[in-house]
């Protein structure tokens, strides 16, 4: 008999209502920035874009991995493994090792130079 409270269901809605979330909020941004931005807002939506980028792509990996089902994994690490992925992601992207956000910038910089 399952119970009125399903947490699966509730974390996996959890998890959709935050990447969604995400998502509008990161394309929210990326739609106010314009050639009269600042370099450092620009650079700010860079980072975040970057950010998110490598939280998807962390995401997937540990999908990859042996062991690492949604199945096996304890209801607070299903709550909070979202969480640790987007601290994982804004430390990567605030250390520039990946080097996506300076390219970005750098495009749309420009970009906003030749219009």
């Amino acid at each position: 008999m399952s119970s009125i409270l399903d947490t699966s269901s509730l974390y996996s809605t959890y998890g959709q209502t935050v990447t969604n979330a995400a998502s509008s909020s990161l394309q929210s941004t990326l739609g106010n920035v314009n050639k009269d931005s600042s370099d450092e807002e620009l650079m700010n939506v860079c980072k975040n874009f970057e950010a998110y980028f490598v939280q998807k792509i962390i995401e997937q990996a540990k999908k990859s991995i042996a062991g690492e089902d949604e199945e096996e994994q304890g209801e607070y690490m299903k709550y909070f493994g979202d969480m640790r992925n987007e601290q994982y992601a804004n430390i990567i992207a605030e250390s520039g090792s990946v080097g996506l956000a300076q390219q970005l910038y750098d495009s749309i910089k420009s970009s906003n130079n030749m219009l």
